[in-house]
């Protein structure tokens, strides 16, 4: 299969025509080999419109979810992000392509070791509970949750900087249709809903304080 071929048509057919303009962003889309980041015997779905496994218990997002989410962080030279459920590292890598300073927080050894296989050295990686984040590496310039939660956790409003942007899904599993949101980080803080979608959930059991919008 022509993995390169395959990621140039995902980015005409997919990700432009439903509005994703950045140029930077969909550089680094055509970059970034997404079938290194699946599980093997699903390389040659890599990019289609699908939420592929990236472990036995862990679904990636869509690329067009991907891609919509991290257009809607408006990445910037420097900026650290958060990257929340970040599974084998592909949402990272392509942050830290756009020029993010990147901390992957991943609640499964497996992916974390995996992770910083596949990645360069710039993404630096945390083990712990998703829905805590990660205190001691805060305030974030932008927070990406990977996957669906009920309601955003107060631990990652709590670590968003004063300007900062968090971008998630939020909707219980069960449901038809869920909503991308972008919060504004703050003292009032600014929740506005992206589009309409669905995903797999991310904190699974974990259980946290929540935010609920």
């Amino acid at each position: 299969m022509d993995f390169s071929l395959a990621r140039t048509n995902m980015v005409k057919s997919q990700i432009t025509p439903n509005g994703v303009n950045d140029p930077p962003l969909l550089d680094a889309l055509l970059a970034i080999p997404r079938e290194a980041f699946v599980i093997a015997t699903h390389k040659e779905f890599a990019y289609s419109d699908y939420a592929l496994p990236v472990s036995a218990t862990r679904r990636s997002l869509k690329p067009l979810q991907i891609a919509r989410l991290i257009q809607a962080l408006t990445v910037n030279d420097g900026q650290k992000i958060l990257v929340v459920g970040a599974g084998s590292g592909y949402e990272a890598t392509l942050l830290a392509r756009l020029g993010a300073e990147v901390y992957a927080l991943e609640s499964d050894k497996g992916l974390v070791e995996l992770g910083q296989r596949l990645g360069d050295g710039s993404i630096e990686w945390q083990l712990g509970a998703l829905g805590s984040g990660w205190s001691e590496r805060a305030p974030f310039d932008g927070i990406l949750l990977c996957g669906a939660v009920e309601s955003v956790p107060e631990a990652l409003l709590a670590q968003l900087a004063p300007q900062g942007r968090l971008v998630a899904i939020v909707g219980k599993p069960a449901d038809v249709v869920m909503y991308a949101l972008h919060v504004q980080g703050g003292k009032e803080q600014k929740t506005t809903r992206l589009f309409e979608t669905v995903a797999f959930p991310l904190l699974a059991e974990e259980s946290a304080a929540a935010f609920c919008l």
